[in-house]
């Protein structure tokens, strides 16, 4: 039977660890000195095969650990031999023996706790003592009592396991409503997703198509910023169907945002986008980027992406902006952004959205660090990402 259960009370935990084959060590020294103790103070001058006996008692009480049986047996033929040949009461094997029956009671049970039982009640039936009426009592009674302190510890240990493994069904259940809420909460998401932004963006990208040939005349400038509108439209619809694959089944390997391979380039192209917009970006980005694994890589861009946003939103399309990218000696990733916006907007970008709720969040989902605010005249954005033990590349 397992020992150890969880769940259990604080007398049968007690039990639980005085009887586990951990603390074995510590229980046969604490039974060897109180056998030395009871032969020194309550045996009467104990002889040299009183004490072999004795110690010889608790080291058959600890084979109970692992064969309670033999232990049993063993313990009541050693006070069967004290009761014949020992110059003083047998204590210790008296206790050695009670021991060993209790525990193959708790351990065991059924008719190996019986045989048990009638063995040790027949080494005090075959010491008379007093008349036959007291040697039946005895007998009874120290064969009874182990049985019984067994028996209790047996149904405890039982109770206890059963709730463990109610308590072990009932998380498992939980744990599966919780699944099962977050799949369908994803699966809603996902519909959404699909039915109602995707088909605004599809109509926005139809609609720029069409303005594009509608006007082949127009002036360069407006045909670029149409050009630009639609490719960044075709590639949110192609970044909607990929996050609608994903919300709908996490578990695929087909699909994936960003591998980090292609960092770099997607770094790019998101400066160079700012760039069209009017923004000036100086950028710093370290050449071995693409080692990072695909989280933190989807983190970098996502910081690149908003952050730039950010600028252009706050402190104006004609903004100067810094961005430095690069790779610590330890793999750790280091991003900083800082742009020259006037320092009046600080408190707008503080109140203003959950942009920067985003990003703090998903650094920190990586136990990265991350700071935003006033910088000089403008805006400051810092992160940091560390390298993740294990993480594919």
């Amino acid at each position: 039977m397992m020992i150890g259960v969880v769940g259990s009370s604080g007398v049968t935990r007690s039990a639980e660890s005085l009887l586990g084959e951990r603390m074995l060590p510590v229980r046969l020294a604490v039974l060897a000195a109180m056998a030395a103790g009871c032969l020194l103070l309550l045996g009467h001058e104990p002889s040299v095969f009183d004490w072999v006996l004795g110690m010889l008692a608790v080291a058959a009480s600890g084979l109970g650990a692992y064969r309670p049986m033999s232990a049993a047996l063993l313990t009541s033929g050693l006070l069967i031999l004290g009761f014949e040949f020992g110059h003083t009461g047998p204590i210790v094997a008296k206790v050695a023996a009670g021991i060993a029956l209790a525990e193959l009671t708790a351990r065991r049970g059924g008719w190996r706790s019986l045989v048990a039982a009638g063995v040790l009640g027949a080494a005090y039936l075959l010491h008379p003592v007093g008349g036959s009426a007291v040697m039946l009592y005895r007998a009874v009674v120290m064969a009874l009592v182990p049985l019984l302190i067994g028996g209790l510890l047996r149904v405890a240990w039982a109770r206890a396991e059963q709730s463990a493994r109610e308590a072990a069904a009932l998380e498992q259940r939980r744990d599966r409503e919780i699944a099962a809420a977050r799949e369908a909460e994803r699966t809603a998401i996902a519909r959404e997703l699909h039915d109602l932004i995707a088909h605004h963006v599809s109509s926005t990208v139809l609609r720029v198509g069409v303005a594009r040939h509608a006007v082949p005349d127009a002036p360069p400038a407006l045909l670029e910023v149409l050009d630009d509108i639609h490719a960044t439209g075709k590639q949110t619809l192609t970044d909607l169907r990929k996050l609608v694959t994903i919300l709908r089944d996490p578990a695929s390997n087909g699909e994936s945002f960003l591998s980090p391979a292609d960092l770099p380039e997607a770094l790019a192209g998101a400066v160079e986008r700012a760039r069209r917009g009017g923004m000036a970006v100086t950028a710093d980005l370290a050449e071995d980027v693409a080692t990072a694994d695909a989280l933190r890589a989807l983190t970098v861009l996502r910081l690149t992406q908003e952050g730039l946003a950010n600028v252009a939103k706050h402190a104006g399309p004609d903004a100067s902006a810094w961005l430095r990218i690069a790779v610590g000696a330890a793999g750790d990733l280091d991003f900083t952004l800082r742009d020259n916006g006037s320092p009046g907007q600080a408190p707008a970008r503080q109140a203003g959205g959950v942009g920067l709720v985003g990003l703090r969040e998903r650094v920190e989902l990586l136990d990265g660090v991350f700071n935003a605010g006033p910088c000089g005249s403008g805006w400051q954005i810092q992160a940091r990402l560390p390298q993740r033990i294990g993480a594919p590349a």
